[in-house]
């Protein structure tokens, strides 16, 4: 009886491993729970061990190979007394003809390597079958030894029973609902399954899910823009900023704005000044709008909205104070009257005591401006030959890297800091 052995479902975020090395050969004896090879996940190695004992009769993938899941490693002439591994049946015979399936049980069957087809007995009701036993290791900090020829372990890893047959079989209905939940197959070690050998059923998948609690439609908004987001290449850049003058001059202007109202007007002025980053980008096309409109990030119960100030390089530092507190009461109150298209946005996440933050600009927006906590620091000073203390922030500026390379991100963020530490040159409109 041939049966196949396949890479099992490991306990952990991969779901997939390298091959590293056969620990046997071709027509050598094997038993049950010997160690076959060695496998390399994202994070730990491993040893895959047979499922059953045998004659290893044919090797499927070579050193260096990756396989995902389910794949098939090894094929194994099992021996005649030597039972297939709980709830698997053998691969066919070289006749084609199937085993066949158990009393009060039906069978189900997928496609193999080389057109082969395994079938395996399922118990009535069951229709879906997921992945293989978990698996468990350890992250490996030292070189790699090998085992010892009395077959115990002298490094502490421990050898995962192989995936056999259907065992590492996905049925269209449990791969369609990992799509639809946004799961992935590595997910399903998670859950306990209810079907033969333990394997997840949809039926699983469903229960699982239902044991959570369903998002608000703002934190969906969220999670969807973030995720849309993330597929762009993001980077950030940063600097210290003295803040000294702003907090003196803020005691002078109406209002008295905040550090957001004064970061606002600058990046507004620094990208007026023809910056790259002015632009939005649309296809492999770059659109420069007229005036520089900026949404401010507005955190809410169950999320965050990011209403629009339009025009923001036309408004004053009162007048700018007197809008932005307008549509943040609004976006509180859940109102937001405006949340177009801006070419950037600007968060304030110092009001949380963070010093440093990398925030994600939403799509379409080419960069985000984050203004961290201000904070005492020493400077030294040539005059005196001594050290002063003063008071900086640290402000990045994430940008979508298709638009501008980090020189002009470096530029930008060196015209604003130009800018907020002397805070007399936003006083007037024209900047």
């Amino acid at each position: 009886m041939r049966q196949s052995v396949r890479m099992p479902q490991f306990g952990e975020s991969s779901a997939e491993a390298t091959v590293v090395a056969w620990l046997v050969n071709p027509g050598d004896m094997v038993s049950s729970e010997q160690e076959l090879v060695e496998v390399q996940t994202e994070k730990s190695l491993l040893t895959v061990a047979a499922p059953a004992s045998g004659r290893l009769s044919e090797q499927c993938a070579e050193p260096g190979k990756k396989l995902a899941v389910g794949d098939i490693l090894a094929y194994i002439e099992v021996l005649s007394d030597e039972p297939a591994a709980k709830g698997q049946a053998p691969a066919p015979a070289s006749n084609g003809s199937h085993a066949p399936a158990h009393a009060g049980a039906h069978a189900t069957s997928h496609a193999g390597t080389n057109g082969e087809r395994t079938t395996s007995p399922v118990p009535a009701g069951v229709h879906d079958i997921g992945t293989a036993p978990k698996a468990r290791a350890r992250t490996l900090t030292s070189p790699r030894r090998r085992p010892q020829l009395d077959g115990s372990r002298n490094d502490g890893r421990a050898a995962v029973r192989a995936g056999t047959g259907d065992a590492a079989f996905i049925s269209p209905r449990v791969r369609s609902l990992l799509v639809e939940s946004g799961l992935k197959v590595s997910d399903l070690a998670t859950m306990k399954g209810s079907g033969a050998d333990g394997r997840v059923t949809a039926e699983d998948i469903q229960h699982y899910l239902s044991q959570g609690e369903a998002m608000s439609s703002v934190r969906q908004a969220v999670a969807n823009a973030m995720a849309r987001s993330w597929t762009r290449p993001l980077a950030t850049v940063a600097r210290n900023v003295r803040m000294d003058a702003l907090l003196a001059h803020r005691r002078t202007i109406e209002g008295r704005p905040s550090a957001t109202i004064y970061a606002m007007r600058a990046l507004a002025l620094a990208l007026k000044e023809g910056n790259p980053l002015a632009c939005r980008l649309f296809g492999n096309r770059l659109l420069t709008p007229a005036h520089v409109d900026l949404a401010v990030a507005v955190e809410i119960d169950d999320g965050v909205l990011t209403p629009v100030v339009r025009k923001v390089e036309e408004l004053d530092l009162p007048k700018l104070t007197q809008v932005v507190e307008e549509v943040i009461s609004k976006a509180r109150d859940g109102r937001v009257s405006d949340a177009g298209d801006a070419v950037a946005a600007v968060s304030n996440y110092g009001t949380f005591g963070l010093t440093w933050a990398t925030p994600i600009p939403l799509p379409g927006q080419g960069l985000i401006l984050g203004l961290g906590a201000v904070r005492a620091a020493p400077d030294w000073n040539p005059a005196t030959k001594s050290w002063d203390r003063i008071r900086e922030a640290e402000f990045t500026v994430t940008f979508d890297h298709r638009i501008a390379d980090g020189g002009a991100a470096a530029r930008l963020l060196n015209a604003l800091a130009e800018l907020i530490e002397h805070p007399e040159r936003l006083v007037r409109k024209d900047g």
